[in-house]
């Protein structure tokens, strides 16, 4: 125990002696720093991302960072420990947020204003940067970065010059670079910076002070209606857009964004119309042609986003993070037409540029884990804003009717992007939109969930659940129906009969005993299981239960003549309870073992002519139809049979993983005799 109490308080003291480190560490950009000290609580918090950070286990420390800035948004150490988060990992923008909210809580800072000048050149925020540089020479014309910050103030107002002069050309802007101008840009990207971070609030009310001195700033207008789409304010963002539209035709930026928006608002005719109308020529500017690329991937416009990969050299200027972004939904338009030996190309040379894209990430590693959800655009927070999402959920709650026609019939946005999702979602994405259309149950979700399930987008598993959604619905019989299965076309037919997985109705002495004997066999406690199940014949003799599970204990442990023995109780449990399921189907197997395929194939379909079963009994006659199939020499049935077991479990389930190594091996020794 004391040894014990030492070894805490060394700990303890190392962490603290860790802390008061680096506390006096000098960050790359922000040297000198005095952050005020945060609580006790706080500190401990922040230890375990430090931890992280010295462990290289980025992903989880974002995880508690982001915990921890929601709880203490106005502690500088963690805004500190953010910046260093994301100045490690190349997120120039989530560091330049961060870096903002740090000089705001510690204004008096020279390093701290330096540090978010700097974040701010690096997002070529060079108006945002200036401002910030001509500060800090200002205020700390001594300081030792001040050198730095006067070559970077030469850099910036070149820069900045030329934008505000083009924003003049343009017939956008009206203010000179010297008189308001410099000023009015700033706030134009400062609102970009804060719509980026999601601080839609503070980004509408920039955005609405730049459109009242400059109403003719389209730019302005453009990210307004973003905002308000974000803010789950589709009305006023597709007012916002059309307007901006109608005011400058010739903008190409607010064409592709009304193209994005009047399709997320449930305008699907409309937005097509004006793809079209934008594809027969294309913008060349690289924010317009951005845009409009991304526009096109909501639509599914794939045929479209190659024609423009092609004229990718064309655009001008062009960035690396938005030429990364361009490439991540080339890939995806590749992936989609069957191409994806160039769509992984196009995601490499994504990641190469930038390591941090989570979407290309993603895609290749749902590819290389074969999920099936690939290739897919953006998540699903981007086509359906979280307070749109809250209030459907909410008005759902609070309906007392049922789901089926409250929503999707009267809600357009609904019945527009819940096919897209199927289509051309992630994970999630699918997910939701699935579980939407098949608890709405109305005319349109259900041909959504049809389109979806014949298609070969999105996972095997996930199209065969809507599927059986469909049979339930009396939209589809049993089958057989073409269905893309394991990366091919092949028939498949549904399970005929209900599934429960209510449990058993036996008396609980039973159950448990049962219950003892059941996972005693599983562990390979054959003694032990023969134990529980004789106690249960000891109470009850005939209990068919018991025997059947008696029987199966001698089948694994074989001593002696225990396998002819358990075949001869089975035989007997059948004879005594022909409708039992158990002792029909181990009797079925046995009998096309010894090439009795027809005398077991009656029994499997006395069987399969139940109404109901229980998931425990659908899963061992399926079972039983793949085994009797392979000793019928018919790999194919066997095939056929198992695609059907994913409608009641998953690949991963060890019962479906067995007898996939059977088939397989079946075909594999097939092979060697041929």
């Amino acid at each position: 125990m004391v040894r014990n109490a030492q070894k805490k308080q060394k700990q303890k003291q190392r962490k603290l002696r860790q802390r008061k480190a680096r506390n006096q560490k000098k960050l790359s950009s922000t040297a000198g720093i005095h952050i005020p000290e945060p609580s006790a609580k706080v500190a401990r918090m922040l230890d375990e991302i430090y931890q992280c950070i010295e462990d290289r286990d980025i992903k989880e420390a974002l995880i508690l960072l982001k915990s921890l800035a929601g709880r203490f948004p106005n502690s500088a150490a963690v805004a500190e420990v953010e910046l260093r988060i994301y100045k490690s990992i190349g997120d120039h923008a989530s560091a330049s947020n961060a870096a903002n909210r740090f000089l705001e809580l510690v204004p008096q800072n020279p390093e701290a204003m330096y540090g978010y000048a700097s974040t701010a050149l690096r997002c070529l925020r060079v108006t945002l940067a200036l401002i910030q540089f001509r500060k800090f020479v200002d205020r700390w014309p001594s300081h030792e970065l001040a050198g730095k910050a006067q070559k970077a103030i030469e850099v910036c107002e070149a820069e900045s010059r030329g934008l505000v002069k083009f924003a003049n050309e343009q017939g956008g802007l009206d203010l000179e670079f010297d008189n308001g101008g410099l000023e009015f840009y700033a706030r134009h990207e400062e609102s970009l910076e804060q719509l980026e971070s999601h601080n839609l609030a503070k980004a509408i009310e920039l955005l609405e002070l730049n459109i009242e001195q400059q109403p003719k700033f389209m730019s302005s207008r453009n990210n307004l209606a973003i905002c308000h789409f974000y803010q789950g304010d589709l009305e006023q963002a597709v007012r916002t857009a059309r307007t901006t539209f109608e005011i400058a035709p010739d903008n190409r930026f607010a064409e592709a964004n009304l193209i994005k928006i009047e399709f997320l608002s449930g305008n699907p005719e409309k937005a097509n119309e004006l793809a079209g109308v934008a594809m027969s020529d294309p913008p060349k500017d690289q924010d317009a042609f951005t845009a409009l690329t991304e526009s096109l991937g909501y639509l599914g416009r794939d045929e479209d986003l190659i024609a423009l990969s092609e004229m990718l050299d064309q655009v001008t200027p062009l960035d690396d993070y938005k030429k990364a972004d361009l490439l991540h939904h080339f890939a995806v338009a590749h992936f989609r037409m069957g191409d994806k030996g160039e769509a992984e190309s196009l995601w490499a040379a994504c990641l190469d540029i930038d390591p941090n894209h989570d979407n290309a990430k993603e895609n290749l590693d749902d590819i290389d884990m074969k999920n099936g959800h690939a290739a897919w655009s953006q998540k699903l927070n981007k086509w359906l804003p979280k307070p749109f999402m809250d209030a459907m959920i909410k008005r759902y709650e609070n309906s007392k009717a049922p789901v089926a026609g409250t929503l999707a019939s009267n809600n357009p946005v609904i019945a527009t992007v819940v096919p897209a999702l199927l289509d051309r979602g992630d994970s999630a994405a699918r997910e939701f939109a699935f579980n939407f259309a098949a608890g709405d149950g109305t005319p349109p979700m259900l041909d959504a969930l049809k389109t979806f399930a014949f298609s070969n987008r999105g996972p095997d598993v996930l199209r065969n659940k809507a599927l059986m959604t469909l049979k339930e619905n009396s939209i589809v019989d049993t089958g057989p129906h073409r269905f893309y299965s394991r990366g091919s076309w092949t028939e498949i037919k549904l399970i005929g009969f209900e599934i429960t997985d209510k449990p058993f109705d036996v008396e609980p002495w039973k159950g448990e005993l049962m219950a003892r004997g059941y996972w005693a066999m599983q562990e390979g406690k054959f003694d032990e299981a023969e134990e529980a199940f004789q106690q249960v014949l000891e109470r009850e003799p005939g209990c068919h239960l018991a025997r059947y599970n008696l029987a199966g204990v001698w089948q694994q442990r074989q001593r002696g003549d225990e396998l002819e023995q358990a075949e001869k109780e089975i035989r007997k449990i059948h004879a005594d309870h022909p409708d039992y399921p158990f002792a029909a189907l181990a009797l079925a197997i046995c009998e096309a073992g010894k090439g009795n395929i027809e005398f077991a194939k009656k029994l499997i379909g006395n069987v399969s002519q139940s109404p109901k079963l229980h998931i425990s009994e659908a899963m061992m006659l399926l079972s039983t139809q793949v085994q009797v199939a392979l000793f019928d020499d018919d790999p194919e049935a066997a095939e056929s049979t198992l695609k059907m077991m994913y409608q009641i479990s998953h690949v991963d389930d060890p019962r479906v993983t067995q007898l996939r190594n059977k088939i397989d091996l079946y075909r594999y020794q097939n092979f060697q005799n041929f």
